[in-house]
């Protein structure tokens, strides 16, 4: 018993002229879409390519098929964990996923043994049978599950318009309609002779497929009893309609380049993301720039690489960056989707106006040099929007297909501050304080090395002989309340024998503030002045308590040249800890609750989550426990992205709001690892009034604290 393509069907052949159609039709609406992203800026994104086409096979297959970003299970941190809110939508996306995988598999096998290499019948052709049947069933129930999803629960991160019904529609009806037509073909051969079955197929009964094909057989049920002209009639008409709905579907897909477009799209995005390390950003050429009278930052849509104009495409829509976002769940303005979904609705009226005039050289030189191009700051994604991202990287670590929210919002704030020299009063403060003074400490009157006093530290423009430099940063070094983490760390590495030193008074800002708000001018001055007093005195190791100094240090500063072994202090003590360089005061018990906050700028974009947590259990009169939103889903405390320095206008204050999450575990500390992290703290536990209850300390000065 086998099966025979296009069995009983005139002109069977047809299918693949439909079929080449529907495929010019998805060709050109591709080629369309890949003109628009060629309006963007180069980028090279094939560096490195064997190494990004073993991640393609291995880690992006285990993302697309396995969901494993859907379903944050896995990472090699060990911090991702499966989450209970996103299992429902994962578990739809994997059934329709899945079931379609099968169907093609099997469509692939019966075209092979059509053409090449026969071999589907007997066993094999009842594997195929039911293999196609359970791949139909997933889909099935997927998109049922999807539709209750998006029009039952209605989640509000989900944006549901007709489009979607009219998708999820199509793929139930392409299943359904398929396996229809196996039942209408079951009964069409119901009818033959004995002989007839036997000459064409080798022999035949209905019940030969019963348990196989069992949603066919289902079909054929209601097809039984037919008179045989009918059912030949009713089956050859619903091949042909059967085909003209899949041909049909692909046609519609192309012409409006909805949201199952990502099933092409997104691969492809995800094959040319960013294999920068998480916290660098993209480096400006600004002299050249300059010399070729371009626009810094970017203020139009073809300011962006091409890259960045792929990522609006890939975008599903699916909200899980507005779930994740501190500023959107504080009552901002700001959506991460509304920011990609604003600038691909802007890049398709733009870009049709582009390519009409021959592309961007011709649009800014000569078609129409009458013509204003409004600014997308303030049109597309107003100013507020743009300042109200933290860059806590919550948005990257959700999105399933690899948008690159950041570096946008970072372009265009680039372009603010170099351009329009247009900034919050208290952030141009903030620049001018280090382009003046070298630090990011506006209004303190102490010295770098005041905090040193009675330590016996080293100075390293004094004595060279050192292992390890402390890179202590600005706001260890100048304000009251981190210079007690400044003297923690320094006691312990005194107790643990490290022969360490400071830069002291030649110290300046590692330029992490100036980056992030946008004046990359400011950021690259200071990195090549310390960098060049870096290697002049040979400094080869770096700790640092400062995570976004840590994160420039180790990331951003080899960009220029600046090459070191950084290392975080929760690394570095966790190290000494383990090689037992450390003795700890083991009189107390284990009476004291304490959660850990994850720095977005240590735990996001650096993936150190265990040394922290490690740390504070290493101490008996500690019991760690976590917050709900913990780990690679921490929430931020809203000082990253230079807010720190900016005051929050709109919404709830980010500080209070994580404060409440450490309430909420009954906790008396709540323990940080970043400079930021803790002032902030300090500041909402006096805003919330619960300072007889609640203390914010680094874990330096809590491991301190623990020594004899």
């Amino acid at each position: 018993m086998f099966r025979e393509i296009g069995w009983e069907i005139t002109g069977w052949w047809g299918l693949y002229i439909l079929a080449i159609i529907a495929i010019g039709f998805m060709a050109h609406a591709f080629y369309q879409r890949y003109r628009l992203w060629q309006l963007g800026k180069p980028d090279d994104r094939l560096g490195n390519l064997w190494d990004r086409i073993k991640w393609f096979i291995t880690g992006g297959i285990v993302d697309a098929i396995l969901h494993r970003r859907l379903l944050r299970i896995g990472g090699g941190s060990g911090a991702s964990r499966l989450r209970p809110k996103e299992a429902f939508p994962g578990l739809i996306h994997i059934l329709i996923l899945g079931g379609a995988l099968l169907l093609l598999i099997g469509a692939g096998m019966d075209f092979i043994a059509h053409y090449w290499v026969f071999f589907m019948h007997g066993g094999v052709y009842q594997g195929f049978c039911l293999v196609d049947d359970l791949g139909g069933v997933l889909i099935i129930i997927g998109v049922i599950l999807a539709f209750i999803r998006r029009y039952a629960m209605k989640p509000a991160r989900l944006d549901t318009g007709p489009e979607d019904a009219v998708s999820l529609g199509l793929i139930l009806g392409i299943v359904i309609t398929g396996f229809i037509l196996t039942g209408l073909r079951i009964a069409t051969m119901s009818h033959l002779s004995v002989d007839e079955l036997e000459a064409e197929f080798g022999g035949w009964t209905p019940g030969y497929e019963a348990w196989w094909s069992f949603l066919g057989y289902t079909f054929y049920n209601l097809f039984k009893g037919i008179p045989e002209s009918t059912v030949t009639m009713l089956y050859q008409g619903f091949w042909w309609f059967h085909v003209v709905v899949v041909s049909g579907t692909v046609i519609y897909l192309s012409l409006s380049f909805n949201k199952l477009s990502h099933i092409l799209v997104a691969p492809i995005n995800a094959f040319f993301r960013s294999f920068r390390p998480r916290g660098a950003l993209v480096p400006m050429d600004i002299e050249g720039a300059m010399e070729r009278e371009e626009t810094l930052g970017v203020n139009k849509i073809e300011g962006f690489t091409w890259k960045q104009l792929l990522d609006l495409d890939a975008c599903t829509r699916c909200g899980r960056c507005e779930d994740n976002c501190p500023a959107h769940l504080s009552g901002k303005n700001l959506s991460p989707k509304n920011v990609i979904q604003n600038l691909k609705t802007h890049l398709a009226e733009r870009g049709s106006a582009l390519l009409a005039k021959g592309g961007v050289a011709v649009a800014e030189g000569g078609a129409d040099p009458e013509e204003e191009i409004p600014s997308i700051i303030g049109t597309i994604i107003s100013e507020e929007d743009i300042w109200s991202c933290t860059t806590c990287r919550a948005c990257q670590e959700a999105c399933p297909v690899y948008v690159e929210h950041i570096d946008k919002m970072i372009d265009m704030r680039r372009n603010l501050v170099l351009e329009e020299s247009r900034m919050p009063e208290t952030a141009e403060g903030l620049l001018r304080c280090i382009e003046e003074r070298g630090h990011s400490c506006r209004g303190t009157m102490h010295t770098r090395t005041e905090w040193t006093e009675g330590l016996d530290i080293k100075i390293v423009g004094e004595d060279k002989d050192i292992n390890i430099l402390y890179w202590t940063g600005c706001a260890a070094a100048l304000e009251d309340r981190n210079m007690k983490v400044a003297i923690a760390l320094a006691k312990i590495l005194n107790a643990a024998g490290v022969n360490y030193g400071i830069l002291g008074t030649e110290e300046s800002c590692c330029g992490d503030p100036a980056r992030r708000l946008g004046n990359e001018y400011l950021f690259q001055m200071q990195a090549q002045k310390n960098i060049e007093i870096l290697k002049s005195y040979g400094i080869k190791k770096i700790v640092t308590a400062c995570p976004h100094c840590f994160n420039t240090l180790k990331n951003e500063y080899p960009q220029f040249g600046g090459n070191f072994e950084v290392i975080h202090h929760t690394e570095f003590i966790a190290q000494l800890l383990k090689e037992g360089r450390l003795r700890l005061d083991i009189a107390t018990d284990g009476s004291r609750l304490v959660t850990y906050h994850d720095s977005c700028y240590l735990g996001r974009y650096n993936q150190i989550y265990r040394e922290p947590r490690q740390i504070l259990s290493s101490m008996p009169q500690n019991k760690l426990v976590e917050m709900a939103r913990s780990w690679d889903r921490g929430f931020c405390c809203g000082g990253g992205g230079g807010c720190f320095w900016m005051e929050e206008r709109e919404g709830r204050r980010l500080n209070e709001m994580r404060t409440e999450d450490v309430i909420s575990v009954n906790a008396s500390i709540v323990a940080t690892a970043c400079p930021y992290c803790l002032q902030m703290f300090e500041d909402a536990i006096k805003a919330k009034e619960v300072e007889e209850s609640v203390k914010a300390k680094d874990i330096a000065e809590l491991l301190a604290e623990s020594l004899p």
